[in-house]
C-alpha cells in the first residue's frame, strides 16, 4: 500500500506539472487512468476507466474565470477508489466528479491564502532590484501549487480508501444502477457540447460521413480515423494544386502588362 502511495503521488505531481512543459494533455484521464491502472496491476480496466472519464470531462472546460472540476484529482482518485475496491466505471463516475470539485476547493484556498504572500514577496524583491528572485517567485508559485494539489491526492488516497468504502456501503443501489446508465449518456453530452463549439458548414459533411461509416458500414474506430486521414490527406493535395495555379494565372497575368 506503501509503495503504491508513492507512486501515486509521482503519478499527480507529472499529471500536475504536465501543463508546466506545454500542452502535454498528461493530466487527462485517458492519460492518468492508464498509469493508475499499470501501477495498482490492472491496466486494462484502468485504461477503460481513463477513456471513459475522458469522455465526461470533454465537455467541461473553463469558461472566463470559472474553474471546472479539478480533472487531475478526478481522474487518478475515480480510477485507483474503482480499481481498489474492484468496482467499474459506474463507481469511478460517482467519485471523480464530487473529488474533482473538492479538488477546485482546495486550489481556491491555495489562490487566497498562499498565492498573495508569494506575489507580495515577488513586489518586495522587485522594490529591492532583485529582478530574478522576483520572476523566481513565478516559478515558485506554480511548484506549490502542484505539489500541494499533488499531496492532496496522495493523502486522499491514503487515507481514504476504507472512508470510501463506508460510504459506497451506504449509497443505494439504485443510485449507482443510475449512474451506471449516466456513464452512457454523459460522454454523449460531452460529444454534443463539443460539436456545438465546432461545428460548421465545413466540418459538417466530415462528420456526417464518420456517422454513416461507423453506424452504417460499421467500421472499427481505426478504420474511420484511417479514411478521415486519407480524406485530409487529398484536400490537402487539391488544394495546393488550385493554389499553384492561381499562382501561375497571377503571375502570367502580370508578365502581359
Amino acid at each position: 500500500m506503501l509503495l503504491t502511495t508513492i507512486l501515486i503521488f509521482f503519478i499527480a505531481l507529472l499529471a500536475n506539472l504536465g501543463d508546466f512543459f506545454g500542452t502535454t494533455f498528461i493530466g487527462r484521464p485517458l492519460v492518468t487512468g492508464m498509469l493508475v491502472g499499470l501501477v495498482m496491476g490492472n491496466l486494462r480496466e484502468g485504461l477503460m476507466i481513463g477513456a471513459s472519464l475522458e469522455l465526461v470531462w470533454m465537455g467541461l472546460m473553463g469558461i472566463g474565470a470559472t474553474i471546472p472540476p479539478d480533472v487531475v484529482s478526478g481522474g487518478i482518485l475515480g480510477t485507483a477508489f474503482a480499481l481498489l475496491m474492484g468496482k467499474g466505471i459506474e463507481v469511478a463516475l460517482t467519485l471523480a466528479l464530487p473529488i474533482a470539485t473538492l479538488g477546485v476547493v482546495i486550489k481556491n484556498i491555495f489562490y487566497v491564502a498562499i498565492t498573495p504572500a508569494l506575489t507580495h514577496k515577488a513586489d518586495r524583491y522587485a522594490e529591492e532590484g532583485e529582478i530574478t528572485k522576483a520572476a523566481n517567485m513565478h516559478i515558485v508559485a506554480i511548484f506549490a501549487k502542484e505539489i500541494t494539489m499533488s499531496l492532496f491526492i496522495t493523502i486522499s488516497f491514503y487515507f481514504g480508501s476504507s472512508a470510501i468504502s463506508k460510504i459506497l456501503a451506504l449509497i443505494p443501489q439504485a443510485f449507482i444502477d443510475g449512474m451506471n446508465v449516466a456513464t452512457g449518456l454523459i460522454p454523449a453530452v460531452g460529444f454534443a457540447m463539443l460539436i456545438g463549439m465546432t461545428y460548421s458548414k465545413k466540418v459538417a459533411p466530415f462528420f456526417f460521413l464518420g456517422f454513416v461509416l461507423a453506424a452504417y458500414l460499421k467500421l472499427p474506430m481505426l478504420a474511420v480515423a484511417i479514411i478521415g486521414g486519407i480524406c485530409g490527406i487529398v484536400m490537402f493535395i487539391i488544394f495546393s494544386e488550385i493554389d499553384k495555379n492561381k499562382t501561375r494565372v497571377e503571375v502570367g497575368s502580370d508578365e502581359d502588362f
